[in-house]
């Protein structure tokens, strides 16, 4: 009866060696599971953020190009408004400095 007491305690402490490897085999697989699952995440969000970077700086660039053009359609319009206000006093300046040229050197 001893002998089959130490047997089955043999046995018993076999299969819970067993059962400890096995547990130590299925957490190695979990952990690696898990960090190969947290990687893929991390990829997919650095994607996923890349993307989002792009498109918004796609989009501030069109939006900055609207304005552009919008300023520069004004600025041209303003310097025309300036030119054609300023184009008759040119004129009649040009017109003055004629006059004084031929005056002066007009004799010589």
């Amino acid at each position: 009866m001893a002998g089959n007491l130490v047997d089955e305690i043999k046995a018993a402490e076999a299969q819970a060696a067993q059962k400890i490897k096995g547990a130590k085999v299925e957490s190695v697989r979990m952990i690696n599971e898990a960090a190969s699952n947290s990687e893929n995440k991390i990829k997919e969000a650095r994607q996923t953020a890349a993307r989002d970077y792009r498109a918004k700086l796609a989009a501030a660039e069109k939006e900055a190009e609207a304005k552009a053009v919008e300023l520069v359609s004004k600025g041209e319009a303003a310097a025309k408004t300036f030119f054609d206000s300023n184009l008759s006093k040119v004129s009649d300046a040009a017109k003055v400095i004629a006059e004084e040229v031929m005056v002066r050197y007009a004799g010589s």
